[in-house]
């Protein structure tokens, strides 16, 4: 007897195969987790919650999304498909799970641009030197970003990876560059005065002060470890083999926790965490803008411009990188008759979804106008309020591998981890997660933007928004039921097949 692992049924959708290198989807994978805009925003408030220990709980945080990057890779390997968590989900679990899980990435996917076009809006305000912004500024700005990602997004997979990867190495290099900088800096003993002396003892999780500064600290840094996934949904485009495609995500996390904590050990090292000293991260001022205070402190009057800089090209590449995902995620949809079938349609010529691109990028430009209207703190909010979405389709992976390997996976001890042991304490934490972020999300004082009827409006833009896709998939089911009978994609398990010897044998 033999396994047999491989998803049938599933459609080729238009897209161009080998147009994206092994090295481009890792980059893309990077490009996602947008690490000097997430480090910006993240390390502050980690070091506030966790101290000296944020490098540490970088590490135990990032355990329950690498059991995620392993379950995407054990279906990227069986099921090479730009869908990835709908189709999967839909295979494994059943057309509705699927729906959602579609709908979850889709809207995560959306609500981290409008985060990343706040951001590009903000560091334009600092290159131009502009104290206040302009309402002309600032959606002209939006439209320019919003657009030309898009386009760049448009043009094709070679392209746009192409571009993607000149971003990521450029952002990259000047992340490296800094930490070098920050370390030099504390071996001569230019470190700020209350900053205490790096220690092994950092890196000891028994050091950690109070499950409460472990919690804090876990959810501060579990969610800044977003996007690797992004490269996944070019598997139906990478170059290679699938199990090649499927290493790309687990890649991209190892390369993303060594940069976190690494610049976070430099950063501790050289700022310290006493809230009281104008150069601590901690500091009220500085808690906000980590990359800026450092990069002003150790370049001078123009470390801000450079730090603006840096960012802009995190967001501008994370955007694209998230852009695409997201529109392919979109076309599967379509092309299994999940959402309108105008979606399906692929330009002869990039060999790229171009509708459902654009569709995306418009999207979160006017989602992105119509929260800034109403409140610049509502914006601020889509980066807290993304966390929701992004749990839910990540559980919606891991039970897919869990429950579409569970007959095969215990033929052996690495597989049985990999395909529903590790997949399984996934998708434990990250329902607790759920569970406690929507639970803080209630509360009024819970973000920037205040309370509607009693209730955290964060709550409404993370929560409500990923229910509404209840009533739509219901309206789409009466539409178009087929995919929802299941009749597009069937129901299935990975499974033991005999040989033809044993089948001769049992004549």
């Amino acid at each position: 007897m033999h396994e047999d692992t491989k998803m049938h049924g599933l459609k080729a959708k238009g897209l161009k195969k080998g147009s994206v290198s092994t090295v481009a989807t890792v980059t893309i994978g990077l490009a996602a987790t947008a690490p000097a805009y997430s480090l910006t925003g993240a390390l502050g408030h980690g070091a506030s919650e966790s101290g000296y220990q944020l490098p540490i709980i970088f590490i135990l945080s990032v355990i329950p999304m690498f059991f995620v990057a392993l379950s995407y890779k054990n279906l990227t390997s069986s099921a090479p498909d730009s869908g990835t968590v709908f189709t999967w989900g839909s295979k494994a679990i059943g057309p509705k799970f699927g729906w959602v899980g579609g709908w979850a990435l889709l809207l995560a996917s959306i609500l981290a641009g409008v985060a990343a076009t706040q951001i590009i809006v903000n560091a334009v305000a600092i290159l131009v030197n502009a104290r206040e912004v302009s309402l002309l500024l600032h959606f002209g700005v939006a439209i320019l970003f919003i657009v030309s990602t898009t386009y760049l997004t448009a043009l094709g997979a070679e392209e746009s990876s192409r571009t993607t990867m000149v971003l990521t190495i450029t952002q990259y290099g000047g992340l490296i560059m800094l930490a070098a900088v920050l370390f030099l800096q504390v071996a001569q003993g230019n470190a700020v005065s209350t900053a205490e002396s790096l220690s092994l003892e950092w890196f000891n999780p028994f050091a950690i002060s109070s499950f409460d500064a472990f919690l804090n600290g876990f959810l501060v840094a579990l969610f800044i470890f977003w996007g690797f996934d992004a490269s996944l949904a070019m598997s139906e485009e990478t170059e290679g083999s699938a199990e090649q495609a499927g290493q790309s995500g687990v890649i991209a996390m190892i390369i993303t926790v060594i940069t976190y904590v690494t610049f976070s050990t430099a950063a501790l090292a050289y700022a310290g965490i006493d809230a009281n000293d104008h150069s601590s991260l901690t500091f009220k001022e500085n808690i906000d803008s980590s990359i800026t205070v450092l990069t002003s402190q150790i370049v001078g009057s123009n470390g801000a411009l450079l730090a603006a800089l840096i960012i802009a090209i995190s967001a501008f590449s994370s955007t694209m990188s998230t852009i695409m995902p997201a529109a392919r995620a979109a076309l599967a949809m379509a092309t299994y008759r999940a959402i309108p079938r105008k979606f399906s349609s692929v330009n002869e010529v990039t060999n790229t979804p171009k509708f459902a691109t654009w569709t995306i990028g418009l999207m979160t430009l006017l989602i992105y106008i119509i929260l800034t209207s109403i409140s610049e703190s509502v914006v601020k909010d889509t980066i807290h309020s993304v966390s929701i979405a992004v749990c839910t389709y990540y559980i919606v992976a891991a039970l897919s591998c869990i429950l579409y390997f569970h007959r095969t996976a215990f033929n052996h001890w690495r597989t049985a981890l990999s395909q529903v042991i590790f997949p399984s304490a996934a998708v434990i934490v990250l329902i607790f997660v759920v569970i406690l972020q929507a639970w803080n999300m209630i509360d009024p004082s819970y973000g920037s933007s205040g309370s509607i009827a009693g209730v955290g409006a964060v709550f409404f833009i993370g929560v409500v928004t990923l229910l509404c896709g209840i009533p739509l998939m219901i309206i789409w089911s009466i539409c178009e039921p087929r995919f929802f009978r299941g009749e597009t994609l069937p129901l299935e398990r990975a499974h033991m097949v005999l040989d033809s010897e044993d089948k001769n044998n049992l004549r």
